[in-house]
């Protein structure tokens, strides 16, 4: 079956429902997330994404390595393929204004190492509270008639971002989040935000590092390097930064109840889960990982669930969504990224 396309908001750009995230793109080097992939694997896994009708995909200057290999594994096929990057880094509230002559030497940068004209969506990767945003927009545009980028959008942008940014005349197709079943802090505020501007939901991480693949039990049978997170308490993993208490009882009560809705329904915990994300309002797109062809072939088998099922997976997670309240960043301490 086919993988379904919607277009980006406000855009003539369509693009698959399920798009690939090149985070794990890494040229053969180990990273703090992923372990090392060969050029080749990820090329293989891009082959397939064409084949099988994925034509998104997802990197950013951030992600070590992604946006060559993206580019390689791309070579003679730019036609069949939406290409996505972001710029900016993450700094809280010392990340620095993008100036035009940032924005500009971001683009400079990341054409070369994609080996393109042109990228389909530019994404503004974390806030800066310091920007001028008129100049920031003034540039996106520059670079909108300069035919480099066809769209803009943001990531890991609060309502307050989005709001400040909107009024100053931002026209962002979409904002790129991590949003999942055990993840739903963007229900809050974030999108009833973005639904109001006709900016599109791009949901990262939609199966939560895994836990949502029906494989896990319990904390201790979560690999550690996961657990870094706000749903894990600091006990748990030594290497977490962010000082809250988690919500592992709420997340280890809800999971077997999700296997249980899933098995009565017939489907597969993993395809139900990116399925209740892209049954949610104006979330038109999941990105997901990939570490081989194969995962990739069972990641995109987008299914549509009972209106029912999609309900009462929402209430056996909504313990977790309560007690994780409105934070938006799950990784870092709240006094140091607190997006707004």
């Amino acid at each position: 079956m086919a993988v379904p396309r919607v277009k980006l908001p406000g855009t003539d750009i369509e693009v698959s429902r399920v798009c690939l995230g090149c985070w794990q793109f890494n040229g053969n080097k180990d990273t703090i997330n992923w372990d090392a992939q060969t050029v080749e694997q990820s090329c293989a896994i891009v082959d397939k994404c064409l084949e099988i009708g994925v034509n998104f995909f997802d990197t950013a200057e951030g992600y070590a390595g992604s946006e060559e290999v993206l580019g390689k594994a791309l070579k003679g096929k730019r036609d069949q393929a939406v290409v996505a990057t972001k710029f900016g880094f993450r700094d809280g509230p010392s990340t620095p204004p993008y100036s035009p002559e940032q924005i500009d030497e971001a683009i400079t940068k990341s054409l070369r190492k994609l080996e393109m004209s042109y990228v389909d969506l530019l994404q503004v990767h974390f806030p800066s509270f310091l920007c001028d945003f008129d100049q920031c927009i003034k540039e996106l545009d520059r670079q909108i008639a300069l035919g480099r980028i066809r769209s803009y959008g943001v990531s890991n942008f609060g309502p307050k971002n989005i709001k400040a940014f909107s009024d100053a005349g931002a026209k962002m197709v979409s904002n790129q989040m991590g949003y999942n079943l055990l993840w739903r802090s963007a229900e809050f505020d974030v999108i009833p935000e973005c639904k109001k501007r006709d900016i599109g939901i791009l949901a990262y991480s939609p199966l939560q590092q895994g836990l949502l693949s029906g494989g896990f039990t319990s904390a201790e049978t979560f690999p550690e390097g996961r657990k870094r997170g706000k749903l894990f308490s600091p006990e748990s993993c030594k290497s977490a930064r962010h000082g809250q208490p988690g919500a592992e009882k709420e997340v280890f009560e809800a999971l077997p109840k999700l296997q249980a809705i899933c098995k009565n329904a017939g489907v597969n915990m993993a395809q139900a889960s990116l399925a209740w994300i892209l049954q949610q309002d104006n979330c038109p797109v999941v990105i997901v990982g990939a570490r081989t062809p194969e995962q990739m072939v069972q990641n995109s088998q987008v299914i549509t669930l009972p209106d029912s099922v999609v309900k009462e997976m929402s209430d056996v997670t909504d313990p977790v969504k309560q007690r994780i309240g409105r934070v938006l960043d799950q990784w870092a301490h709240p006094d140091r990224y607190n997006y707004k």
